[in-house]
C-alpha cells in the first residue's frame, strides 16, 4: 500500500525545564495516583508494546533492558528474513528513513527527544508492578516515524508506523500524538491493526478545544486526556465525550537521550497515553488471552471518577483516572465484574451475574446532563427488569424483550434486575451521560432583569467560567435612575476575556462605557440611562476564576 506522506502534529513536550542525571525523581505523585499493587500471578505473559515516535537512545539506562528483539531476522545478513518488507529489522524500524537504524543522529538529541522520553514512563509504569522482574514481561519496539534529514519535528509517517507495529506483532501500539491527514489508506491501517486484536493507545490533542484528533478519534482507539496531581484537566488538553480516559499529564518526569542516564520534565497529553500504555501492559501480561474489550472494561469500569473536580468537562473526560488496584483484580477475578460497580461514573457498564435476588445499580454520575443513554449488550435470561427515573418506572419488561435502546432525560436511574434462579446467563447493560454544551453551563444568552439593585456574576461560582461563553444581562432600573456598576471580584484571562459595559441594550461602539479583564478589581461605572448591558465573552482557551458586581440604581443629576 502506497501511503501518503502526512504530516502529524506531534504533543510534544512544549517545554524542557531542565534535564538531570539521575531518576530517583522517578518515584513522584504522578505514579503513585495510578495505586499499583503487585498480585500475585501465574499466569504472566511477555507484552510487546511498539512506540511509534521519533527516535530513540537505544542504550539509555531506563530503554537497554527491554529493547525487543525480532527473532525472525538474522542480523547483519541484508535479507529480509521474515518476508515483512524490512531488512534487518533486528531492533525496530526507521519507516521515514527505511532502515533499521532506530537511533538519534548526533547532534539531534534534543530535537528527537519525544520516543525515548515516552518509551521511559511506559516501562517505569510497568516496573511499578513487576519491580526487577520487569523486563521479563515487556519488550519495547521502537518505531521510528521522523526521517534523519528533516527540518521540522513534526511526525511524518505516523500511520506507516503504525502499519510496521502491527506487522511485526504489537500487543499495544503507543500513539503519543495526534493530527495530520486522516483518509482510506489511515483508515484501513488502523482497522487492520484494531481486527488482529491489537490494542492503540492515542493522544486526544494538546489543542485546548472540545474535540479529539485523530488517530484517537477513530473509533476503537482507546483516547487520552491529561490532568494535574489534583485530578483537575491540565489547560491545554483536549476533552470531549470520545475521550475515554485521563492520566498524568503535569511536570512528567522520564528519560532524555542527551545522553544514557539523562532525564527531565514534560507535560500534555503524550506523557498521559505513554502512562495508559503502561497500565495496559500490565493488565495484558496478567492475561495475554484477554480481548480488548476486556482489557478496557478492567481499566475503564474500575476508574476513579474526576468530574467533581472538572465540573465545566463532565463526561468529557472519560471514565476518569486509573485505579491499578482494581483494574488488576478485574482482570485476573473472573467473578470482581459482578461485585464492584461505581455508581459515579459517567459511562460504563451494569452487570448483573446469576443470583437468586433482585440487584440494583444506582447510575448517579457528578455534573450536570442532559440525560443518559441506555443500550443492551448481552440479554439472554428472562428475568425481569425495571429502570427507575425520578422515583417513577420509566421501563418495565422482561430482559430478554430489552432489546432497543432508551434515552431517559435525568441525571440520575435506577436499574433493577430480577432474581435469576439458578442460572448461569448474565445481563449486560451499556449506559454513557450525554454532556451539556459546556459554553452554557454557568451562563448563556440573554438575562432581562428589571430591578433598581443586585448582583450579577458569571456563574460559575468555586469553578473557573466555560471557555466560549457568550452571555448577556440587560439591567432596566427605575425610570430618571441611572445605574451605578461596583465589582467585587475580577479574574479573566487577561487582554482575552472581556466584560464590557454599554449603556442601553445594545453592543454599539458608540455605547461603550467601558471594558475589563485581567485581574485589577475595575473602577466603578456609572451608566448615562437607567439601562446597562454587561456583556461577557471568552475564547477557547485558558479561563479565569469570573467576575461578580453588585449594582445599584442612583439619582440622575442634570
Amino acid at each position: 500500500m502506497i501511503i501518503k506522506a502526512i504530516v502529524i502534529a506531534m504533543i510534544i513536550l512544549s517545554s524542557i525545564n531542565s534535564v538531570f542525571a539521575n531518576d530517583t525523581l522517578y518515584q513522584n505523585l504522578a505514579y503513585d495516583m495510578l495505586n499499583i499493587v503487585a498480585k500475585k500471578s501465574m499466569n504472566n505473559k511477555m507484552v510487546k508494546v511498539a512506540i511509534v515516535d521519533d527516535g530513540f537512545r537505544l542504550s539509555h539506562k531506563v530503554l537497554k533492558n527491554y529493547i525487543f528483539k525480532n527473532e525472525n531476522e538474522i542480523p547483519n545478513n541484508f535479507r529480509d528474513d521474515d518476508k515483512n518488507g524490512c531488512v534487518d529489522d533486528i531492533y525496530g524500524w526507521d519507516v521515514s528513513d527505511n532502515d533499521n537504524n532506530v537511533g538519534i543522529i548526533e547532534g539531534r538529541e534534543s530535537e528527537f527527544k519525544h520516543g525515548t522520553y515516552i518509551a521511559s514512563i511506559v516501562i517505569k509504569v510497568f516496573e511499578r508492578y513487576y519491580g526487577k522482574d520487569a523486563p521479563k514481561y515487556l519488550r519495547i519496539i521502537p518505531v521510528k516515524v521522523l526521517s534523519d534529514h528533516t527540518k521540522s519535528t513534526y511526525l511524518e509517517e505516523g500511520y506507516k508506523g503504525i502499519e510496521y507495529a502491527s506487522k511485526i506483532g504489537a500487543d499495544i501500539i503507543c500513539c503519543a500524538w495526534s493530527g495530520g491527514e486522516f483518509g482510506k489508506d489511515e483508515k484501513a491501517i488502523i482497522d487492520e491493526s484494531l481486527s488482529k486484536g491489537q490494542i492503540i493507545v492515542s493522544s486526544a490533542g494538546n489543542f485546548f478545544t472540545e474535540n479529539v484528533n485523530y488517530p484517537a478519534k477513530h473509533d476503537g482507539i482507546i483516547a487520552v486526556s491529561g490532568v494535574d496531581i489534583n485530578y483537575r484537566k491540565i489547560q491545554k488538553a483536549n476533552y470531549d465525550m470520545r475521550v475515554d480516559i485521563c492520566a498524568p499529564g503535569d511536570s512528567i518526569y522520564g528519560a532524555y537521550p542527551t545522553a544514557d542516564n539523562a532525564f527531565t520534565f514534560s507535560n500534555g497529553t503524550s506523557p498521559a497515553t505513554a502512562f495508559i500504555s503502561g497500565c495496559i501492559a500490565i493488565l495484558k501480561s496478567l492475561n495475554y488471552d484477554a480481548d480488548t474489550e476486556l482489557i478496557k472494561d478492567a481499566l475503564f469500569l474500575t476508574a476513579k471518577p474526576i468530574d467533581e473536580f472538572n465540573l465545566t468537562y463532565a463526561g468529557k473526560l472519560g471514565a476518569g483516572f486509573p485505579d491499578m488496584d482494581k483494574a488488576v483484580e478485574y482482570i485476573i477475578n473472573p467473578d470482581y465484574k459482578f461485585s464492584h460497580f461505581n455508581e459515579k461514573l459517567p459511562e460504563g457498564k451494569v452487570l448483573f451475574g446469576p443470583s437468586s435476588k433482585n440487584q440494583t445499580r444506582l447510575i448517579n454520575p457528578i455534573g450536570e446532563y442532559r440525560g443518559i443513554h441506555i443500550l443492551p449488550i448481552k440479554i439472554d435470561n428472562s428475568a425481569q427488569l425495571k429502570i427507575y427515573s425520578n422515583d417513577s418506572v420509566f421501563y418495565e419488561g422482561k430482559t430478554n424483550e430489552f432489546k432497543t435502546g432508551l434515552y431517559i432525560e435525568s441525571n440520575s436511574i435506577t436499574i433493577e434486575s430480577g432474581a435469576i434462579k439458578g442460572k448461569k446467563n448474565s445481563t449486560e447493560i451499556k449506559y454513557f451521560m450525554q454532556t451539556i454544551d459546556s459554553t452554557k453551563l454557568f451562563c448563556n444568552d440573554v438575562v432581562y432583569i428589571n430591578s433598581d439593585s443586585g448582583i450579577i456574576t458569571d456563574g460559575s461560582g468555586e469553578n473557573n467560567y466555560a471557555n466560549k461563553s457568550v452571555c448577556k444581562w440587560i439591567i432596566t432600573a427605575s425610570q430618571n435612575k441611572k445605574i451605578k456598576l461596583d465589582f467585587t471580584t475580577m479574574h479573566t484571562e487577561p487582554n482575552v476575556d472581556f466584560v464590557y459595559i454599554y449603556d442601553g441594550d445594545k453592543s454599539l461602539q458608540e455605547n461603550l462605557l467601558a471594558q475589563f479583564s485581567g485581574a485589577n478589581k475595575p473602577p466603578i461605572i456609572t451608566s448615562n440611562t437607567n439601562q446597562v448591558m454587561i456583556w461577557f465573552l471568552s475564547n477557547d482557551f485558558i479561563t479565569g476564576n469570573g467576575w461578580e458586581l453588585k449594582f445599584e440604581a442612583v439619582e440622575s443629576v442634570n
